[in-house]
């Protein structure tokens, strides 16, 4: 079951290196073997939608001021 779409396959990619605990990684691994998606591609998704929802939350308090 793939559920993660590839997106923006010409889109230049910037490295990025970061500790998380241990625990987490191994979910994150347990989750993306399960699902059969790259820990990359999880990850990309991932933040693009926290970030997407940060800038819509973020409009609407602007509208409500």
């Amino acid at each position: 079951m793939k559920m993660f779409a590839r997106q923006h396959e010409d889109e230049k990619l910037a490295q990025l290196a970061t500790r998380i605990p241990l625990r987490t990684a191994r979910r994150l691994k347990e989750f993306c073997v399960r699902n059969e998606v790259r820990m990359q591609t999880f990850v990309r998704t991932a933040l693009a939608e926290k970030l997407a929802h940060a800038r819509r939350r973020a409009r609407r308090r602007r509208s409500r001021a």
